[in-house]
């Protein structure tokens, strides 16, 4: 093989707890009846200490409106009580059903007693018990869809959580056969006893979710849906992080536009954080909505590395809604001559919604050798503006000088690629490749390699050999002569 070409040019990328919370994850899942209740006793492995358990109860055709559950108790003594409003009714079909829980379970209990206010022939619960939830406040959100029309894919009660990593119980009763989770839904099915659904989810993130089954034929339903915190996730507004939203989170955050920094815990993400503007929203929350907070979600640096001189580096940059509740873009300013930016008309329509993103094109086209620093500040304003706006990310990125190296195939049969050397006088020592693997790019032609390492000094003179490597890795002599090259100076 020999080098048969070589040119140079001179133009050479939260929320809010204070600890990060526990995972909640699934201890057991199970099913009881359908059976007679009260009269049925449901009988769950053994529990361990400090869970959560779950109970979805439902009761086919033959309730009504006043059918409720009056009380529910174990053999170990754990106290059970509803999750808000999470009672639904599908008067069409007559069937109800609800969602209880006991927190910070007590060890071994084997056994949950479900006491309805009047007697259901045909009732059927599924228990869950799940480990790493809250131990002193752990319900989020309840909701209940009632009477429901007819469909062949009912979509359950939709809950917006407040924190990261909460699990989301589901339940829909329905007129006719489910047949399993609807295809996409990131929900597990957990049963299809008494042909109805129970799901449940365990999120990522603050955001809405809603469970979707298959029904067969379509029918009318109802749902019951109620989410769980994870131990040491609290609501982003509540600040004392007592484990409810109320009049002294308020003045928490009245008092710090008196004190100065805040002194609860403000995330380290935060460039700075508004106490008036949490005083608004928890003040909104109050009644027992959703505490809403924008924040816009962004990398701290893009960085390009080494850009030969005379062409286009290219990133995206990702920024996302990353609060619980939409976030607006308003404007994008950008610093820094050799950087450019293109992406979606701002101000942005609608909001970022959790979750969501939108993605920006940054370039960087250095000018010349050396390192080149630049800013893009992002700018949320209201309604929907960030509590952390304005938000700035970084750009960095060098310019190199570059050697465009080209070489004929080899003759011999079996080369799989190449390595190309690099040394500062014709007799080397070649003996580190400068390609971590055998090269095997190819230029119209010819096989092509660009150096770009920031080692190149400017003024220097260079040395290029090529070898031919086959399935083995056996390499052939040295291509000779070998190419010399002068980086320009500067």
């Amino acid at each position: 093989m020999r080098s048969v070409f070589l040119a140079i040019s001179t133009a050479v990328a939260f929320l809010f707890p204070a600890v990060a919370p526990a995972q909640i994850t699934l201890v057991h899942v199970t099913s009881c009846g359908p059976g007679v209740f009260p009269g049925t006793s449901c009988t769950i492995p053994a529990t361990g200490g400090g869970n959560l358990i779950v109970v979805g109860f439902e009761v086919a055709g033959g309730a009504s409106a006043s059918t409720k559950i009056s009380s529910m108790t174990d053999n170990a003594g754990n106290v059970y009580a509803e999750a808000g409003a999470a009672w639904s009714i599908d008067t069409a079909n007559s069937s109800v059903g609800d969602i209880w829980y006991a927190k910070n379970s007590v060890a071994g209990a084997t056994s949950v007693t479900i006491t309805p206010n009047a007697s259901a022939s045909n009732g059927a619960a599924v228990i869950w018990e799940f480990a790493g939830a809250d131990g002193t406040a752990p319900l989020d959100q309840a909701a209940a869809l009632n009477s429901q029309a007819s469909t062949a894919s009912p979509s359950g009660a939709s809950v917006t959580t407040t924190a990261a990593g909460e699990v989301v119980v589901s339940l829909a009763e329905v007129s006719q056969n489910v047949t399993g989770i609807y295809s996409g839904n990131p929900f597990s099915s957990d049963s299809t006893l008494q042909k109805n659904g129970w799901a449940h989810l365990i999120t990522s993130s603050a955001g809405t979710y809603a469970a979707q089954w298959s029904e067969s034929p379509a029918g009318t339903y109802g749902s019951s849906t109620a989410s769980f915190k994870p131990a040491g996730a609290f609501s982003a507004c509540d600040l004392n992080q007592d484990g409810s939203v109320d009049i002294v989170d308020v003045q928490w955050a009245s008092n710090m536009v008196d004190i100065g920094p805040p002194q609860w815990p403000c995330p380290a993400s935060l460039n700075w954080c508004t106490a008036n503007t949490y005083a608004a929203v928890i003040t909104a929350a109050l009644p027992g909505g959703a505490c809403l907070l924008p924040v816009l979600g962004a990398p701290a640096v893009v960085s390009f590395g080494n850009v030969p001189i005379g062409t286009q580096g290219t990133q995206t940059l990702t920024v996302s809604g990353a609060g619980s509740g939409s976030t607006a873009i308003s404007q994008a300013t950008l610093s820094g001559s050799p950087f450019g930016m293109s992406g979606p008309s701002l101000p942005l329509n609608p909001p970022l919604a959790v979750g969501q993103s939108a993605n920006f094109s940054v370039t960087f086209n250095p000018p010349g050798v050396g390192p080149f620093n630049g800013t893009v500040t992002f700018v949320s304003n209201p309604p929907n503006g960030a509590i952390n706006s304005p938000v700035t990310v970084a750009l960095t990125g060098a310019g190199v000088h570059w050697v465009y190296v080209t070489w004929n195939a080899s003759s011999s049969s079996g080369v799989v690629g190449y390595n190309l050397y690099r040394a500062t006088s014709a007799g080397g020592p070649f003996t580190t490749p400068l390609n971590s693997s055998p090269i095997t790019t190819t230029c119209g032609s010819v096989f092509c390699y660009i150096d770009s390492s920031s080692t190149l000094a400017p003024g220097q003179t260079y040395y290029y050999v090529a070898t031919a490597v086959d399935n083995y890795n056996n390499q052939s002599p040295d291509s000779a002569p070998p190419v010399q090259v002068t980086v320009p100076s500067p």
